[in-house]
């Protein structure tokens, strides 16, 4: 008898028993659905993670100036001692589709009066270029602030999509129109619209749900050396900066390449150097943590299949039992030993890698049922975070594998001993068997 014969008889035991097998088979359907279930929630949950990391423009490094000798007392910051703007866009210049400067400053309240004569309030920001991209924020008209506009002082502005409802008229072009703001201290500053971005309550805020739409403050974003040379401030000196790497590039080697070009302007600095901030570095403690929880969690539900293996056993147990007269026949016909054996280990294994295959098909199920739930879940009670949350499903291929194997395992652990037994049976006292 050879392994296909072993497959087909085990198939046609099967069938001729069905609600048994299945009962036999839920044990085992029960643990690797349970298995496949948990890997496929924290395989997606880490993915999840990490998209909405990267929504939320996490691709970026913070540096800092710090001191190299804590004990040096005569270690004093100066403006040689900052972070110059040059340095950034030499960085920029150098690797124009890799970096973008993030620079970020609070210009102060502002308000407007629109032709209906009603009262808008905002808060003018100062920005360079790679702030809407650390922001996530999207532009929906026009372009958005430059390096050139920073240079040269340029009086441009960013509007929110809110604003462009509350100023202009349902058919105009905001682009290209100057505007005088007033600020708390009564001066007027024009600025001419060159975009419009899209207001997001998920990174800036949700407004009260009783605010009228007239009253709600959204920022206008104007050049940083802009804001800081109205403000008498110098631009080019940082002591703290972000950089933005650009989605596209590998971000450990964005990052290598930033510290070392930064690290060599510094190494002359006798008291001063550069310290780093990487956000990665956050998510792959919390990568870190999932990945353990998923595990302990998955080897607890993995005990269900060694019950689910004594099940196996035990029926295969008694289907040696009810066929004591077909292995006494098979024997006398010549059967060996290792031919019995095989059959009812086979058998055994089918019914376990049978059982293992519904319990992935039940995992991954469960695993889209929880993305479908946890999606409905989101529009209803949080729809901001929607715009910056992306769900997905993403089954483990490692654990399906695993499971597989294990149920195969399972089948030939727990199908031997009935196995053994069969194949031990004196074939006389088989046939007189009643």
């Amino acid at each position: 008898m050879n392994l296909f014969e072993c497959i087909r008889l085990a198939f046609s035991s099967l069938i001729a028993n069905k609600l048994r097998a299945l009962l036999t088979m839920l044990g085992i359907i029960i643990g690797v659905s349970a298995v496949i279930t948990i890997t496929t929630l924290g395989s997606s949950l880490q993915k999840t993670l990490s998209a909405s990391f990267d929504k939320m423009g996490m691709n970026y490094i913070s540096m800092y100036v710090t001191q190299k000798d804590y004990e040096e007392e005569n270690a004093y910051l100066t403006s040689d001692d900052a972070i110059k703007a040059e340095q950034m866009y030499g960085l920029v210049n150098e690797y124009p589709d890799r970096f973008a400067v993030v620079l970020n400053e609070d210009f102060g309240e502002s308000e407007i009066i629109n032709e209906n004569n009603e009262t808008i309030k905002n808060s003018l920001t100062g920005i360079a270029d790679g702030y809407l991209d650390y922001a996530s924020l999207k532009i929906v008209r026009g372009r958005n602030i430059t390096q050139a506009d920073c240079a040269g002082l340029k009086h441009t502005a960013l509007v929110s999509d809110i604003f462009v409802g509350q100023y202009f008229n349902k058919n105009d072009n905001p682009i290209g129109q100057t505007l005088e703001f007033t600020m708390s201290d009564g001066v007027s500053q024009k600025f001419t619209i060159v975009g419009v971005y899209h207001y997001s309550m998920a990174m800036q805020g949700k407004f009260d749900p009783n605010t009228p739409e007239i009253e709600k403050v959204t920022p206008v974003y104007i050049p940083y050396d802009t804001a800081m040379s109205l403000k008498g401030m110098p631009a080019n000196e940082q002591y703290w900066a972000n950089m933005m790497i650009k989605p596209g590039y590998d971000f450990n080697e964005s990052a290598d390449i930033l510290r070392s070009y930064f690290d060599e302007l510094y190494s002359q600095n006798k008291y001063w150097r550069l310290e780093y901030y990487d956000p990665h570095n956050d998510f792959k403690i919390i990568n870190t943590v999932l990945l353990v929880v998923t595990c302990v969690i998955a080897i607890i539900a993995m005990i269900s299949l060694l019950v689910g293996g004594v099940g196996v056993m035990n029926i295969m147990l008694v289907s040696v039992t009810e066929r004591t007269k077909e292995i006494g026949i098979r024997k006398a016909l010549g059967a060996k030993n290792s031919n019995i054996r095989l059959q009812f280990v086979v058998e055994s294994i089918i019914i376990c890698l049978t059982g293992g295959v519904i319990g992935i098909l039940i995992g991954v199920i469960n695993g889209f049922i929880v993305k479908i739930a946890a999606e409905l879940i989101i529009k209803y009670a949080n729809q901001d975070i929607a715009e910056v949350l992306t769900l997905t499903v993403s089954p483990s291929i490692i654990a399906i594998m695993i499971s597989v194997f294990f149920s195969m395992m399972i089948g030939i652990f727990f199908g031997y001993y009935p196995a053994n037994k069969a194949a031990k049976m004196n074939p006389i006292d088989a046939l007189r068997y009643d």
